[in-house]
């Protein structure tokens, strides 16, 4: 239910159905309750601003009735309750069009004073859009005490006009702000401050002569009603203007200001993916009941930037306010993860502050909590779009989110995210093989697909459903255009040579696998080289945790623990109750990093204990 008094009185229903409100005195006392929202207002009180000093023997029956019929009309009793302090109306927040008022002009004008202009006129704005008259409950009569509370709501107003009209032009709007100035000015002809405002405007404008014709009515209206010169504020704003005083002259940076487009090049090859991009993009859009935050992880190289970029381009349109990219460099090989106060003062640089970089001095790293609080002050009420790449883990966002609900924030990062608070998690699996196959073709072009189909088909299938495999594959041969699909095929068809056949100038499969697995405990790390011995031992590339245990020597409890903990990272996948996949080209890396780091012994004491998993066990060779 909405309660309207900002202008003739109105109550409407929360589907915008107006309610009759029945005869003026119980019109009356609606307001009364109304200016006074959660107060008891004893009946003695009431009495009073109803009839005054004469009120009729009936009065008090009469204000019951009223009462009664109102609380018929609100469809509730419990709305007006009956105490032994008086009658109190009980509203929810945002149904009282007073109450919203008052708060949206404390946060414009605290924005304002904090150098918000843009939230700040945002939250003015729609302070005054409540308005629908010139004064509190026009259609009424109100008592003087009463009269008294709508007085304070029109001064309160008059100060959000001029406070809006201060952001108008800190923003560089003077151009659109002349004819509300010429009307207020008109309504008001002895408000020196509007008049000092419409002479910045015009001046600002390039109308000079304008400006200085504002301040001659200005002093000429002054003098003859109320026999005064115009104020200091005025007359300094007067011999600025004569004066040409570079100060009057609105910031270039507010004048040109252009909201940040940061996004990398939208992947002009990007394939596939249709529901990952549906449902970020209504994640992203979707005004209310989303989450602030999504969360794309997944095996590396399996496309997680390449998708938050895309979908970011898409959305792009929704964030007029701007679009940061920060690389985390939480897993970039040869690169240290980004400290978050580093990456705090670029966003701030971005934004057009530099407040906690100057307060930390030169060469010096911001404080954290200082410039994430700056941070989340300056992205209130916009709407932002925030595209955190390749982060390390949820310590490192966890201080770069915004506050507001109007922005949002796409992170990516190969381990799930799971401690980080109001985000949704998506976790990008690979490729169908049907999407592998047409990423490489519209990679290698499709009249060279279509002249080896079937090396392009075992080439995909060779990638594994893994997007940088695919296009490391699609950049060897664009650099080798005389190197046939079905030679390249051959090559990877040969495990030993896959992984060196996927590299290619900065870009390899194995290096992209080697951070996660550096990243691993060694306990974790001599469970996944494991892994990779299994080749079919137990049917494949999957493994459940009772086979994990054996071919580790190590407890089921223990054995799960570390499952999941590869899990985590993102070197292996569930596949039912206790069961785990290995993807095919983790498992030929898992093998070298075996070949690499375990002896020749260890590796086929793992065989047999894999071996007899599932099998009578025989005599173990000598040790």
């Amino acid at each position: 239910m909405d309660f309207k008094i900002l202008g003739p009185i109105e109550v409407r229903t929360s589907h915008g159905m107006p309610i009759a409100l029945g005869r003026r005195k119980q019109r009356v006392l609606l307001a009364a309750l109304l200016l006074n929202t959660g107060k008891a207002i004893p009946s003695r009180r009431m009495l009073d601003w109803l009839w005054g000093e004469r009120a009729p023997a009936t009065a008090e029956s009469n204000l019951y009735t009223y009462i009664s019929a109102l609380r018929k009309v609100l469809g509730s009793p419990s709305r007006i309750e009956a105490g032994s302090h008086g009658y109190v109306l009980r509203v929810t927040p945002g149904e009282v069009d007073v109450t919203l008022f008052e708060e949206l002009a404390a946060q414009g004008q605290q924005a304002l004073s904090a150098g918000r202009h843009d939230v700040a006129l945002e939250r003015l704005s729609r302070a005054l859009g409540l308005w629908r008259g010139e004064s509190v409950l026009e259609d009424l009569p109100l008592p003087a005490p009463l009269r008294c509370e709508a007085a304070r709501l029109e001064r309160l107003r008059a100060t959000v006009v001029d406070a809006s009209l201060e952001a108008r032009l800190a923003l560089g709007r003077h151009g659109e702000m002349l004819a509300d100035l010429e009307t207020l000015t008109r309504r008001d002809p002895l408000n020196e401050r509007l008049r000092a405002q419409h002479m910045l405007a015009l001046y600002r404008c390039g109308r000079r002569a304008d400006a200085l014709a504002v301040f001659h009515r200005a002093r000429s209206t002054l003098a003859a009603e109320v026999g005064l010169d115009p104020g200091p504020d005025l007359a300094r704003m007067h011999e600025r203007i004569l004066a040409d005083d570079p100060r009057l002259t609105p910031p270039a940076a507010l004048a040109a200001r252009r909201a940040p487009a940061e996004l990398p090049m939208a992947p002009a090859a990007f394939t596939g993916r249709a529901t990952e991009v549906a449902r970020l993009r209504t994640m992203l859009t979707s005004l209310s009941g989303a989450s602030p935050v999504s969360a794309i992880t997944g095996t590396a190289g399996a496309g997680k930037s390449a998708l938050a970029v895309h979908v970011a381009h898409q959305v792009a349109g929704r964030f007029p306010d701007g679009r940061l990219y920060v690389d985390l460099h939480g897993s970039t090989p040869g690169g240290a993860p980004l400290h978050p106060a580093d990456v705090l003062a670029r966003l701030l640089r971005s934004l057009g502050d530099d407040t906690a970089l100057r307060s930390a001095g030169p060469g010096r790293r911001p404080d954290l909590d200082e410039a994430a609080a700056r941070f989340r002050s300056l992205t209130d009420g916009r709407r932002l779009l925030l595209l955190l790449d390749n982060a390390r883990d949820a310590a490192q966002v966890r201080p770069l989110l915004p506050a507001s609900p109007t922005c949002r924030v796409l992170v990516t990062a190969r381990r799930t995210l799971t401690s980080l608070e109001a985000a949704s998690h998506f976790r990008l699996g690979f490729m169908a093989e049907e999407e592998t196959f047409a990423l490489l073709t519209r990679l290698i072009g499709e009249e060279r697909a279509a002249a080896e189909p079937r090396p392009a088909r075992t080439i995909a299938r060779l990638c594994a459903g893994l997007p940088l495999a695919v296009r490391i594959a699609a950049a060897r041969l664009i650099a080798r255009p005389g190197l046939s699909l079905g030679a390249l095929a051959a090559r990877l068809a040969a495990e030993e040579r896959r992984l060196p056949e996927l590299q290619t100038d900065d870009q390899a499969v194995r290096a992209s696998f080697m951070l996660s697995y550096r990243g691993l405990d060694p306990e974790s790390r001599r469970m996944f080289r494991l892994l990779g011995l299994l080749d079919g031992a137990l049917g494949g590339t999957t493994v459940s945790v009772g086979a994990a245990a054996d071919l580790a020597d190590r407890s089921e409890p223990h054995a799960a623990d570390l499952l999941d903990r590869l899990t985590d990272a993102q070197l292996l996948e569930t596949c039912g109750h206790d069961r785990y996949r290995v993807h095919d080209l983790l498992r030929l890396f898992a093998r070298e990093r075996a070949g690499e780091e375990d002896s020749e012994e260890e590796r086929a004491q793992a065989a047999w204990r894999a071996g007899t998993a599932c099998a009578p066990r025989p005599p173990a060779p000598p040790r």
